[in-house]
């Protein structure tokens, strides 16, 4: 295991009220916490393995990934507030497409331990939070754009504005499900109820989420430390 005074400097960790855990890394034995009992992937700060949690241990997925940090104002392990909300940023993940990539930024609000994500993308954000998922095998091939589509008995008429295929690049902190540093991932996107909408098609599951855009003022950062 690497000596404390070897380990390079991640960026802020999350806050104590937060803490539950803390695991071993399977690749480099550093320490991995884990801040949300219910999170089932970490990916350590040092070497930037993914790990999947199973009971009381973790299991090493894909290649090693540290996401390189392009100056975004959000950071892992950073608290802030949204409106009277406190939240904290648990994790991230970054999906590559032909055109370059993008950012989904996990957050946790701190009065009720609600989840929402902020996707962030050549300087424009998105919150988004997760709906409950399709069901119904979705048939991506047959989703037309520019059309509306019925997905199952609760998605009906979602007007579709675009689809793609991406690449996980990688994740960072910890995350609510299960991802591999390469898997494909496939995306619909559109317009339900006067809502952003966005499907994620992955091996986890079919996951919808519903969203708003997001102004930076907005939000109140703590700035970063190391």
């Amino acid at each position: 295991m690497p000596s404390p005074g070897s380990l390079p400097n991640v960026g802020p960790m999350p806050d104590a009220a937060l803490f539950t855990r803390e695991f071993e890394c399977p690749s480099c034995g550093a320490p991995v916490p884990l801040a949300r009992p219910g999170s089932r992937t970490l990916v350590c700060g040092y070497c930037g393995q993914t790990s999947h949690l199973n009971a009381d241990s973790l299991q090493a997925v894909g290649e090693k990934n540290l996401l390189i940090d392009y100056g975004s104002v959000f950071q892992t392990g950073q608290q802030g507030k949204l409106g009277d909300r406190d939240f904290a940023v648990l994790g991230r993940m970054r999906f590559d497409y032909e055109d370059g990539f993008w950012d989904e930024w996990y957050l946790q609000f701190l009065d009720d331990g609600s989840e929402a994500w902020v996707q962030e993308d050549d300087g424009s954000f998105v919150l988004f939070q997760e709906q409950p998922r399709v069901e119904q095998p979705v048939d991506y091939d047959r989703i037309e754009v520019g059309r509306k589509v019925d997905l199952d008995e609760t998605w009906t008429q979602v007007f579709i504005t675009s689809k793609s295929h991406a690449r996980v690049n990688g994740g960072e902190g910890e995350l609510p499900f299960r991802i591999v540093p390469g898997e494909d991932a496939t995306f619909v996107e559109g317009i339900w109820s006067g809502k952003i909408f966005s499907l994620e098609l992955l091996a986890e599951g079919q996951i919808p989420f519903l969203g708003t855009l997001l102004k930076l003022d907005q939000i109140q950062l703590s700035p970063a430390f190391s």
